[in-house]
């Protein structure tokens, strides 16, 4: 609909307002320039058209599992992939959405300058991260939900993340991280059988996956053991996973009645304003662990 508009032209070609709506209804693909004018008054505006068919985002998908089942993750690993998945031509964002999530991982796992910074000071693979987010989350697609469910965990959103239910190791991990926010029960058995069928485990980068598999462990006292191993190099951690990493230590640790070691995490997280139901519960059960 056009309101105040005395002429419209598309691309350079002038046209009625009621055949430009019938031109734009029907493209698919491609950037459309529409002029509108009133008077001497002129604004511009990019329409940019990708809407997918079926058979292109196959061809994505298609593209994504032979690099998985490759187990090599490099730059000419990613640009074979966009190379396949090129043939998909309506599925643009599909492809550029996956492509801007690989290259995240593989900066994050760089060997060599792995917290290389952009102008603003922002980790590079997160910027890539979010770029694939913007892309991806209009996709109704296995390997879209989990890179956004990954990444929706890796930003501490637990709520966003508990939706992805098509990757069960994401939902099931965020929803006991919301549930220990919330104050209320949560499982304490182990969620690591959910990972079948899930893309998350082939997607996650590696300091993703080492804080899934700790978010999955039992919290009934069975598996301290993993908790206790990934707390040495609790400082390398950013202060989101740091977070994660505490909120589990503290689960775990009490319920082999490690009073000492559960009250040095859950006082780290004391003061956060996500922590508040939680730790109220958490001291509670520490002192009838400690009487």
């Amino acid at each position: 609909m056009t309101s105040d508009v005395e002429s419209i032209a598309i691309n350079g070609r002038e046209t009625s307002p009621s055949e430009a709506a019938g031109f734009l209804a029907s493209v698919k693909v491609g950037v459309q320039t529409v002029a509108v004018s009133n008077g001497p008054l002129e604004r511009r505006f990019e329409f940019d058209f990708c809407l997918a068919e079926e058979d292109d985002l196959c061809l994505v998908d298609q593209a994504l599992e032979k690099l998985i089942s490759s187990r090599e993750l490099g730059r000419n690993a990613i640009d074979t992939f966009i190379m396949r998945a090129g043939r998909g031509v309506t599925a643009r964002r599909y492809r550029e959405g996956v492509a801007a999530y690989l290259y995240g991982v593989l900066a994050r796992e760089a060997v060599e300058d792995p917290g290389r910074v952009d102008a603003s000071g922002a980790p590079i693979y997160e910027q890539r991260y979010n770029s694939a987010v913007s892309l991806l989350s209009t996709f109704d697609r296995p390997a879209a939900e989990a890179i956004c469910g990954l990444v929706a965990l890796h930003y501490n959103q637990f709520e966003l993340a508990v939706r992805k239910t098509n990757s069960h190791r994401v939902s099931d991990v965020a929803a006991r991280f919301r549930s220990l926010l919330a104050g209320g029960a949560f499982v304490t058995t182990s969620l690591a059988d959910r990972s079948h069928g899930s893309f998350d485990r082939a997607l996650s980068d590696s300091v993703t996956e080492d804080l899934m598999d700790l978010g999955a462990t039992a919290l009934d006292g069975t598996q301290s053991s993993m908790v206790t191993q990934l707390l040495p190099s609790l400082g390398e951690l950013r202060p989101q996973d740091q977070f994660k990493v505490r909120l589990i230590a503290a689960e775990a640790l009490l319920a082999v009645g490690d009073i000492d070691g559960a009250s040095r995490h859950g006082e780290a997280l004391r003061h956060s304003k996500e922590t508040g139901a939680w730790y109220a519960g958490f001291r509670t059960r520490l002192q009838e662990v400690g009487r």
